[in-house]
């Protein structure tokens, strides 16, 4: 646990802090009931501190190789002295050393349960708690959806625990709250980091020190920055906001005006052709509704010439026009997205994948910068290699067979390193898919030609190559089925 490599280490680490955060509301309400006045820091360190000493204590039992016996009878006198030493140091810090009257108070509250609870039972309670913890901790499970499952669970009861304590006491949970985020947000991505890395047959290798400090300065600054966003986001600083930008308001309305001035007598001359077109084709008949058109534009009109822009009110089938123009937009754009993505993901089934390093860094964006700036160095190359045009096109769909290829043997462990050359590269390629080594030849082949050289894939080679590539694939699929 905490004396093992460094992943698990951070991990644990989180993990309990993740429990420690959400016990903490509920153990300062029932301590604040009888008599101690903890704040919430001081209850989340206190506690934390006491079961990171009693995981690290159970860690040096366990190296020692004792037997079942020696070890629950070692545990016991722990669990026995510690609760002890809680109720001392936590409740009777200013009583003298020789002083043994913490003692009789505190068997007097362990066995005089009929008056009442004290705030001696109260802290062997939680001792208790945080030996259960600890032991239960030795035990977990490090895996992505157990982690996830515990720091959904943990929020909930967090959320129910700090509006306790707030409604109760009236201490505020906030930084509770964003602590929480933070060891939950750390554990989590140990978690994901450690499933992608048993994918990628590299989970033995431990975990550096750099790379985990990325991970959590990369936390913290994204739990951080939101943490600042609500001190900024509130209703007054709306309002204020809101009362900075009225003279812009003010300026684009008197900018506006003289468009919608000029809209309005397009419309009313529109319904006054209408109505005249319609009045001589169709003599004799009632054309109230035309009528009732005009006037109701006429009264618009009056109303926007008035000098007091307030008192403006728009009819009825105005605003219906507009609401029903504005639902139609909404829709219009949700729809434009929806098949935008279909159409991005159906490029994606085609093959139009870029490579995916499989040990990827955990960064600040450095790497997705790099990652970003070399795909486009690539890309220019070909272009200089190969001109605009289908060379180019097929240039690209070779670098992007072979970088599938790549990826899939990575995910079944055969990973390529950034150093090696292709054709180095092809024994484990072919091995990695069980065969098929005319085929794989045939695409790392031509991918050295259009990387690494100034030859480009005809049509007809490009053809054969996409039929030895979909041979490969449909065998993957069928070997994973």
């Amino acid at each position: 646990m905490l004396l093992s490599d460094r992943r698990q280490a951070l991990m644990h680490f989180s993990l309990v802090g993740m429990e420690i955060a959400w016990i903490t509301p509920f153990a300062t309400l029932l301590l604040h009931q009888h008599g101690l006045g903890w704040t919430p820091g001081v209850t989340f360190c206190r506690l934390l501190a006491a079961v990171l000493l009693w995981i690290l204590a159970l860690d040096l039992l366990n190296r020692r190789g004792m037997e079942s016996r020696g070890y629950h009878l070692s545990v016991t006198l722990l669990l026995f002295v510690t609760t002890l030493g809680v109720v001392r140091l936590w409740l009777h810090g200013n009583a003298a050393i020789g002083d043994l009257s913490w003692l009789r108070s505190t068997f007097d509250a362990l066995f005089n349960l009929h008056q009442g609870l004290r705030p001696e039972l109260v802290l062997i309670l939680t001792n208790l708690l945080l030996w259960h913890r600890a032991t239960s901790a030795t035990s977990r499970s490090l895996d992505f959806f157990n982690v996830g499952v515990s720091f959904r669970f943990g929020i909930l009861l967090l959320i129910m625990g700090g509006g306790l304590l707030m409604h109760v006491t009236g201490y505020d949970a906030t930084a509770l709250f964003w602590l929480y985020m933070v060891l939950g947000l750390v554990s989590v991505s140990l978690a994901r980091t450690h499933d992608k890395a048993s994918c990628g047959g590299s989970v033995g290798k431990p975990m550096s020190t750099r790379r985990m400090a990325q991970l959590v300065a990369a936390v913290v600054f994204t739990v951080g920055g939101t943490a600042g966003m609500t001190l900024v986001y509130t209703p007054s600083s709306i309002r204020t906001a809101l009362g900075v930008l009225r003279p812009l308001r003010t300026a684009l309305g008197v900018l506006l005006e003289p468009l919608a001035a000029v809209l309005m007598w397009l419309i009313e001359a529109f319904i006054n052709a209408l109505y005249w077109a319609l009045s001589r084709l169709m003599v004799g008949q009632n054309l109230e509704l035309l009528e009732g058109l005009r006037e109701q534009f006429a009264m618009l009109l009056a109303a926007l010439d008035r000098s007091d822009p307030s008192v403006v009110t728009l009819p009825p089938w105005l605003l219906t026009a507009l609401r029903y123009s504005g639902v139609l937009l909404a829709l219009l754009v949700l729809v434009g997205i929806v098949l935008l993505s279909l159409k991005r993901i159906r490029g994606q089934q085609r093959g139009e994948e870029l490579e995916e390093e499989l040990d990827e860094e955990i960064t600040l964006g450095g790497s997705t910068l790099g990652r970003g700036w070399q795909w486009l160095r690539d890309r220019m190359g070909l272009v200089r290699r190969f001109g605009v045009g289908r060379e180019l096109l097929a240039a690209i769909s070779v670098q992007n067979m072979y970088a599938n290829l790549c990826r899939l043997a990575g995910h079944r462990g055969y990973p390529r390193h950034p150093s090696q050359p292709p054709d180095r590269y092809l024994p484990l390629l072919v091995e990695a898919f069980g065969g098929h080594q005319e085929a794989i030849s045939h695409i790392t082949t031509a991918y050295m030609r259009v990387h690494y050289g100034d030859r480009s894939v005809g049509i007809g080679e490009l053809a054969n190559l996409r039929r030895d590539y979909d041979q490969v694939r449909t065998a993957e699929q069928e070997t994973e089925a």
